[in-house]
């Protein structure tokens, strides 16, 4: 049997580099994680703090 060639050749992959792009995408994302786990703690002991007072 033939079989019909593929209409688009295929792709090779590009080894993904330690650019400096790269290392500043990963150290802003770091940084927006700890924000989001600060403010998330910050309001749980905030809150701790209400229940308290209310008790």
């Amino acid at each position: 049997m033939h079989t019909p060639p593929n209409e688009r050749p295929p792709v090779r992959r590009r080894r993904r580099r330690w650019g400096p792009r790269r290392i500043w995408n990963y150290f802003v994302m770091a940084v927006g994680y700890l924000a989001i786990a600060y403010n998330i703690i910050r309001g749980i002991i905030y809150l701790l703090v209400l229940a308290e007072e209310w008790m």
